[in-house]
């Protein structure tokens, strides 16, 4: 499986870019890179521009974080139509806690 240099994530083969980070996949990470990370979904988003306001305040509070759009290029907006959701942010585990207290205050503030 190849993977993302930058962020790290796992993509299924047929994958050649991340298309979070634009970064050509790899067969391996680097060993500077210690490995994975292990990754939590901390929400849906139910479209793109709250996924990027969302991701947004996480990343001015020191929580690196992904928006995985679950559109599929060969199903157009298909599959987010069915599943009812746009994409979702995607963050390490060891962020876990504070990410969920920063997103209950991004919802507070604009719900």
């Amino acid at each position: 499986m190849p993977f993302c240099p930058k962020c790290g994530y796992e993509y299924r083969p047929s994958m050649s870019r991340c298309p979070d980070c634009d970064e050509t996949l790899v067969a391996a990470l680097p060993p500077d890179q210690g490995g994975l990370i292990e990754t939590v979904e901390l929400c849906k988003v139910p479209d793109e521009v709250t996924g990027m306001a969302v991701q947004a305040y996480l990343l001015e509070a020191g929580i690196d974080a992904n928006l995985r759009d679950m559109r599929a290029s060969f199903y157009a907006n298909v599959l987010a139509n069915m599943q009812g959701y746009w994409g979702t942010i995607i963050i390490a585990k060891t962020d876990e806690q504070k990410a969920r207290q920063i997103y209950k205050e991004f919802q507070n503030a604009f719900g």
